[in-house]
């Protein structure tokens, strides 16, 4: 149900959730600006690091995500919006994945881009732009799944139900998951 009281509001004093239901009850297109402009910049962080850094591409999915939240306006429900975006978003990678011309790129992109990180006491002798670098490193080498779980649980920050509500998995999926991510990169990134 709609509430009257959200019209006399500024947008930007609106929560995330309250602007949805400007949205989807109002086809209200200033709240869907208000939307895109809190959550584009993060979106194209996101869909750029799980895109190989293809700018081009990032910016098509952050749109191809916008649009879809417009198209689905009125099935959003009293789920958080954020989580909500992140779904979507998972969605269109799964998708993109799923491309065999995408995962071909993909594959040759990890070949080329194999290095070998010494495993003698790297995180002592790496300062903290070396570890990111392999940090990074190591990520390319992972399956596409485990750079989305890392992206969304350490760089989105979302809790395991939100991760579990994106992905659609159980939520001790997603804890064994990311223990067996945390343990390989730990083992990588560290060997002593």
């Amino acid at each position: 149900m709609f509430n009257v009281q959200l019209i006399f509001k500024p947008l930007g004093s609106l929560s995330d959730d309250e602007l949805m239901q400007r949205v989807g009850s109002k086809d209200d297109d200033r709240a869907f600006g208000e939307l895109y402009h809190r959550h584009s910049r993060r979106l194209m962080g996101f869909f750029f690091r799980q895109v190989e850094r293809d700018e081009a591409l990032a910016a098509d999915l952050v749109q191809d995500a916008f649009v879809r939240v417009w198209t689905a306006r009125d099935k959003f429900t009293d789920t958080s919006f954020r989580t909500w975006l992140f779904t979507i978003a998972f969605n269109l990678l799964k998708n993109h994945y799923r491309h065999a011309e995408h995962q071909k790129q993909f594959e040759l992109f990890v070949a080329q881009h194999q290095t070998v990180i010494e495993d003698s006491k790297i995180i002592e002798t790496l300062d903290d732009k070396a570890f990111d670098l392999a940090l990074r490193q190591e990520l390319e080498r992972m399956s596409p799944d485990g750079r989305l779980l890392f992206s969304l649980r350490f760089e989105e920050e979302l809790s395991v139900p939100q991760i579990a509500e994106v992905m659609a998995i159980p939520e001790g999926t997603v804890k064994s998951r990311l223990h067996t991510l945390t343990q390989t990169l730990k083992k990588k990134l560290n060997p002593s």
